[in-house]
This record gives C-alpha cells, structure tokens and sequence, in this order.
C-alpha cells in the first residue's frame, strides 16, 4: 500500500460484506475504540479499488457473499502489489478446518468464526494492524537504505566537487538574501530622506542657498539608490520585464557603445550564430550586463587586448552540467565574452560573483559588476559561468532561455519628461504604506501636485475604506506590510470592488508576492524606491490617463 508510516500506524479496517447488519454488528464491537476507523463495502468486486482509495490496516472478508465468495476476494488482493501484504482475516459462519486450512493456503492472515467477543475483535485487530505497521517500517527502513547506498556509490567519485559547488551556492544565496534585506531596508530609508527633501524644496523655492544643498542631498540619494539597485541585482530582486529579443540585433546595435567605452587599443570581434534563437531576457538589463562584462574585461587586460563577443544556440541535456550548473534542461541562447588577460587562479574564480569582491585597486571598481551579472542571470532562469586560467585569459558565459515568441529588438525605455502633473487634479489616490514617514511624505508630495489622497497604514485599514464606499481612482500601496492581508491580495479585491481602479505597486525591492517565475507578471506597474517627486507623479499621471488595470484576477 502506498501510505506513510503515521497512516499505518493508526488502525483503520476495512469490512467487506453484503449484509449491512454485520456492518453494525462489527461496528458496536469497535465502540469505544476511538482510534480504530470503519468503513464498510457491501460490493465485493470494488474490493482492491476501495482498499486502494481507503488505505486500511487490516481488512475482514465475509466468506460467502452472493457475487463472489471471500476467497475470490482474497485472491484479488493479493493479486494487487499495493494490497499483496496487507492483513486479511477471512469472516465465516462454518468453523471448519478445511475452510480455515483453505483460507490460509489463499493468503488470509486469519480467520474469524461469526460473531467472535469484542475482546477478541478488537485485539486481532490491533495485532495485525501492529504487525502490518512493523511491515511497512520494516520495507522503509531497508528501501531508505538501500536507496542511500546506492546514491553513495553512485556519488563518491564527484563528492569533493559537488559539496564545493554547494557550499558555493549556499553562500551565494545567503548573500543575495542579505544583500536583498539590506537593500529593501535601505531604500525605506532613502525614501524618507528623499520625500521630505523634495517637500523642503518645494517648499523654499526663493532660498536659492538652501536649494542648492537640497539638491546635493537629492544628488546623494541618486548614489545611495544606485547602490541598493545594485545590491538588488545581484538578491536577484530587480523588477525585470521580459520578452522576445533579438540577441544578434542587440549586440550588434551595442557595438558602437563598447567601442566607445573601451579604449582604442582594445580590439573587438563580434561572431553571432547566423540562426540564432530569439532569448526571453529583459533587452535593457541584458544591455548593461553585456556592457560590465566589457568593461571588467578591459580593466583585466589593462586596456589593450582583444574582447571577443560570441552568440550561439545551446541546447542543455547533459546531466553534469545541470549539477553543476543548477541549469534546467532546455533550449538557451549561449553569450560568452572572453578577453585577452592575465586570467583568474581557482581562488579568485570561487569568489568573483560575490558582491564588492574586486582585485582592482581601492577607487577603481565596486566589485559588483559580476554579482549584478549572476543575479541577472539567475533571475531570468539562465546561468553564469566563468572559465578562466592564469595567463590564459577569461571567458565569462551567459545562458539564457530561448523564446518561443518572435523576437524584438531590445525595448528602449520612454522618458516620463514633460508628463503633466496636473492633467487630473480631481482625482482620489490611497496611499497603503506602513511607514509612517514615508506615507506622511508620499499623500503631501500627491496633495501639492493636485490630487486628493487618503492614507492607510496597512491593508486591511484600506480595505475597510474602501467597503465603505469611498471612490478611489488609484491604489498606492506598497508590497511589504505587516497584518494577514497581503497587498496583492488588496489589489484584487480593489479592483472587485471599484473596477474602474488603477493600482500601483511600491517596494523597495521586488519580492515573491510579486515575481512571477522571477519577473513580473503582466499588468503589474511597480515604482521602486526611493522614487522622485517627478517619477511618481508622471507613473500616477501615465496611470490616470489610459484605462489599464494593473491586477488581473
């Protein structure tokens, strides 16, 4: 029988007979035995279909029943490999010994003269039901077993790399999980600043003096915001919007961008599949990673030297590269970029995606381009890999996951300048935010550009806003709040409430309620933190102004 340990030890017995009184003959002998469950089938030919469904530790047959006898019965239980051990004791009104030497020759494990006292009933009940679950922990315990030697014969060879490789992983993602932290707690902060600088210099716009150090201090939260986006990056928490792009058209348009950025004694070969698939990335981010991949090859080989950027088709089936790799099997757009250095020694290779590890000198890297790569890469359900020797140069690979869409051309992003800030000044926004600062900041931010807010410390006080009937015509919440209601989950219920909503999402970094397969599912606006005065007002103006709705149910 298919059943764990727990199930087998709770006795559970399964009477098979035609007569529905030996059902509450049997049933008053069990009275009392709280743990001990009944269940009664009166149709014989649904005997191993039940016993399969119900999963009993002991099961009595009535010997004679109109449509087959209790040694059919029998018979097809122990025909049945989920059913072949499990105990049976036969039921028969005749205490004859040629029946009962029969019924054992069949399988029965007893046999029972109708009716035998409720001590007796109960007991051979219990013992069998004891025995049975001996059984299964018996077959466990030696399939556990053999199972693990198995494993380790077959793994011994590779133990010394994989638990290498683990141990690289596991320190990889618990780093991208406290970088992700830190990130998400820093960009609350910056927020704070943030607002209340841009309310102090909307506030004071004659103090030309204290304009200018308010605009040093928004210059500073520009910085500290790179930073976490990076941080975010590599914790795989950045917002991705992925599609169908045209690998060999992107590299080729970012040929003259590294040609620039490079320096002139860096030559550069482009060589792209002429069938190259299309890959499901997110053009614009994929653009930046190529770009820091060039730019740490440059820095490696002190500025002169040859970067050689390759594009292929990849087809993974190989089992040591998905342990190695953690890479699912599939179809893959392979981009590699390889340089003319001095390569990496196996110690600085183990380390180089971690985050702010750098072999430059102090001032000349932040060491996070590699780790920006890696979470990019992880985060679009591809891979990374670093081939490398010293005086032999580097190679870095990218895999991604080919689109089965046609492909684009990489997205350019649209620029919000000149959205008008004011184009629907009646319009009611609901700022759902837990920080108190930040929701003070963010409704008087709204209410100076025009729009009439209302504020919500958490979901559940939104909610109780909206089912009391007030209009709101966009939802302003942020993604991590306290309380059982989750923010997602108010989104939804906005939207069935007041279906003419608009929803906006705020987060200082984007989490599993959002991510869906580590993007974000379409429909979906977010605002990352810190934002602007301008950039959340153009999002909610762009918002108010089409009629998208945000959540889907």
């Amino acid at each position: 029988m298919q059943s764990t340990l727990l199930q087998a030890l709770t006795p559970k017995v399964l009477l098979i007979d035609d007569q529905n009184l030996a059902a509450e003959l049997v049933e008053g002998m069990l009275y009392g035995q709280e743990d001990i469950e009944l269940k009664h089938l009166t149709d014989p030919l649904k005997a191993v279909e039940t016993a399969l469904a119900f999963n009993p530790s002991v099961i009595l047959v009535d010997l004679v029943m109109p449509t087959i006898s209790g040694f059919d019965v029998l018979h097809a239980l122990r025909s049945c490999s989920s059913t072949v051990h499990v105990p049976t004791i036969l039921l028969s009104s005749e205490d004859k010994p040629e029946l009962k030497a029969k019924g054992f020759s069949a399988g029965a494990n007893d046999y029972l003269v109708k009716w035998p006292d409720k001590q007796e009933l109960i007991a051979r009940v219990r013992y069998h039901s004891n025995a049975y679950s001996a059984l299964l922990q018996r077959d466990h315990t030696f399939q556990s077993l053999q199972k693990s030697q198995e494993e380790l014969l077959l793994k011994t060879h590779e133990l010394a790399e994989s638990q290498a490789a683990l141990f690289q992983a596991q320190k990889i993602e618990a780093i991208g999980k406290l970088t992700g932290g830190v990130a998400h707690d820093f960009n609350n902060v910056l927020q704070i600043i943030s607002s209340n600088l841009q309310l102090l210099k909307i506030e004071n716009p004659g103090n030309e003096k204290m304009q200018h150090r308010i605009s040093a201090a928004l210059e500073g939260v520009k910085r500290g915001a790179l930073l976490a986006s990076q941080l975010l990056a590599f914790g795989r928490r950045q917002p991705l919007q992925p599609g169908a792009v045209d690998i060999g058209a992107l590299l080729r348009g970012a040929h003259e961008l590294l040609r620039r950025s490079l320096s002139a004694s860096v030559t550069i070969e482009t060589e792209i599949d002429e069938h190259l698939w299309p890959a499901l990335v997110d053009g614009n981010r994929l653009e930046n990673v190529i770009l820091n991949l060039a730019i740490n090859a440059r820095d490696a080989m002190q500025g002169q030297g040859h970067l050689r950027i390759e594009a292929k088709n990849f087809i993974h089936d190989d089992v040591e590269i998905r342990k190695r790799f953690d890479l699912d099997f599939g179809e893959y757009v392979q981009i590699s970029v390889s340089d003319t250095g001095p390569g990496m020694s196996e110690e600085v290779k183990s380390r180089a995606f971690e985050p702010f590890f750098t072999t430059k000198e102090y001032g000349e890297g932040t060491g996070l381009g590699l780790s920006m790569a890696y979470g990019f890469a992880k985060q679009s359900r591809g891979h990374i890999d670093i081939d490398s020797r010293v005086g032999h140069g580097t190679m870095v690979r990218l895999y991604l996951p080919r689109a089965v869409e046609r492909s684009t051309d990489a997205a350019i992003p649209q620029s919000n300048d000149g959205a008008d800030a004011h184009a629907n000044p009646a319009a009611t926004i609901l700022v759902v935010e837990d920080e108190e600062a930040i929701r003070a900041a963010t409704a008087e931010i709204l209410r100076k550009s025009g729009y009439r807010t209302f504020e919500a410390a958490h979901a559940q006080e939104a909610l109780d806003l909206l089912l009391a009937g007030t209009r709101i015509d966009l939802l302003f919440s942020d993604v991590i709040m306290p309380g059982p209601l989750r923010s997602t989950e108010l989104a939804k219920r906005a939207t069935e409430l007041q279906p003419h909503i608009k929803v906006l999402f705020a987060s200082g970094f984007v989490d599993e309620r959002l991510l869906a397969n580590g993007t974000l599912p379409p429909g979906v606006m977010l605002l990352g933190k810190p934002y602007s005065k301008e950039d959340l007002v153009a999002k909610v103006q762009e918002m108010l102004s089409t009629d998208r709705t945000a959540v889907r149910s």
